[in-house]
């Protein structure tokens, strides 16, 4: 990869699940070896953050590594939007959705990934003005996410959310939504509701396994079951691709998503973010990335 003004950022979240375990020094390292001039920053909170990205903008940075989980990534995403600043990510989080997606090897591999890699430009959405990359959730694992405490993701990872899973599954019911989908107004009783940006779900499952990062729409999932038991059914289905969708689930794509229901916790990118009513959108090509050399995966049109 050939460099514009020959800098980067390199910014650490602290309270990531892999952070303390990141070798700084050996990143520095690789970063003056590739001919880059670094700036380390270690983030305070997502405002100082996304302070940090937007100078890295104003600065002309050529990348900003991001030494953080999928939350660390979507903030920095929000700022770098629109900019010819690229985000590289680094695995250092609880699910590390993104990198596993974009094929991002963890450690000091990654910062190699990146120095011999490329820059790709990818949607970015938006719920309401705050960005997510990956994907939103409305509904059931909203619901989960807004439990699941910050000492458990630390402690058992992607597992705090399937032991969550297990606790909440028993007293979750669908709701009724009234949404509007590029247009066409709708209603329907629903346990959950996926816009994807990208396939990989929790670094586990592939509940829009035909998402495209560079298409300008999202992916739409809907999952009404009549019942708790036709419920469990679904998510069985989810996890397991080859028993087939069945009636319970929806999908389709769209540009704009908006539900007008109050009430129904929302999620991006596995962070809690308040409840609906809400309006989602596509902003197409506006985010440029950083993967790795070679045939790009799937998900970016690959």
């Amino acid at each position: 990869m050939s460099y514009r003004n020959r800098r980067a950022t390199l910014l650490i979240n602290p309270a990531a699940r892999g952070a303390r375990n990141f070798d700084v020094v050996g990143a520095l390292a690789r970063l003056r070896e590739g001919g880059l001039t670094p700036r380390l920053v270690v983030s305070r909170n997502s405002v100082h953050a996304t302070g940090i990205a937007h100078q890295a903008v104003d600065d002309g940075d050529d990348l900003v590594f991001v030494v953080g989980g999928d939350g660390s990534a979507r903030v920095i995403a929000g700022a770098l939007a629109g900019s010819n600043t690229a985000l590289a990510t680094l695995r250092a989080g609880t699910a590390n959705v993104w990198a596993h997606e974009m094929g991002i090897p963890s450690g000091l591999k990654g910062i190699d990934a990146h120095l011999s890699g490329q820059v790709v430009s990818v949607d970015l959405c938006y719920r309401d003005d705050e960005p997510f990359l990956l994907m939103a959730g409305i509904g059931w694992d909203a619901e989960i996410a807004g439990r699941v405490r910050e000492s458990t993701k630390r402690l058992l990872g992607p597992g705090a959310y399937v032991l969550e899973a297990a606790r909440a599954m028993p007293g979750l019911r669908p709701a009724e939504m009234h949404y509007t989908i590029d247009g066409v107004e709708r209603t329907t009783s629903a346990a959950q509701v996926v816009l994807g940006n990208t396939r990989l779900y929790g670094s586990v499952a592939h509940l829009t396994p035909w998402a495209i990062a560079t298409d300008g729409q999202m992916d739409v999932m809907i999952v009404s079951p009549g019942s708790v038991g036709a419920g469990l059914a679904a998510v069985a289905r989810l996890a397991i691709p080859k028993l087939g969708d069945g009636s319970s689930i929806w999908r389709g794509r769209a540009a704009r998503f908006t539900i007008e229901t109050p009430g129904l916790p929302v999620q991006l990118d596995g962070d809690p973010s308040g409840e609906t009513p809400a309006a989602f959108r596509v902003a197409p090509g506006v985010l440029k990335v950083s993967v790795p050399a070679g045939p790009l995966p799937a998900v970016l049109g690959g």
